[in-house]
């Protein structure tokens, strides 16, 4: 069982999905998403890249190093991940906990 956080999950739910990512060093990069990495380290195919000063160039695939990944936008297709379903089911366990017997609520 993979110890990831709920980000790195939804990258694996999006791969074979197009996404986009942008740099640290404002380079954006538009492609197929083939593969993610716990480090966020990103395999794109068929990419555009758009450098900083507006260039455009077109790319067979291309890894991008997680650590100068500065965001990535994913499709919102994702929006009914089941990874998002399960986050729910946590927070709501969580909220109980807070409230249960004997506690106080905050106000």
């Amino acid at each position: 069982m993979s110890t990831a956080g709920i980000p790195i999950k939804l990258l694996y739910e999006a791969e074979s999905m197009k996404i986009t990512v942008e740099m640290k060093n404002g380079e954006t990069y538009r492609g197929m998403l083939l593969g993610a990495e716990d480090t966020m380290n990103l395999t794109l195919s068929d990419v555009v890249r758009t450098a900083r000063n507006g260039q455009v160039s077109k790319l067979p695939s291309v890894y991008l190093r997680g650590g100068n990944v500065r965001f990535v936008a994913l499709p919102n297709l994702l929006k009914s991940s089941p990874v998002f379903k399960k986050v729910a089911v946590m927070k709501k366990k969580m909220e109980q906990s807070e409230s249960g017997p004997g506690k106080r609520k905050r106000e």
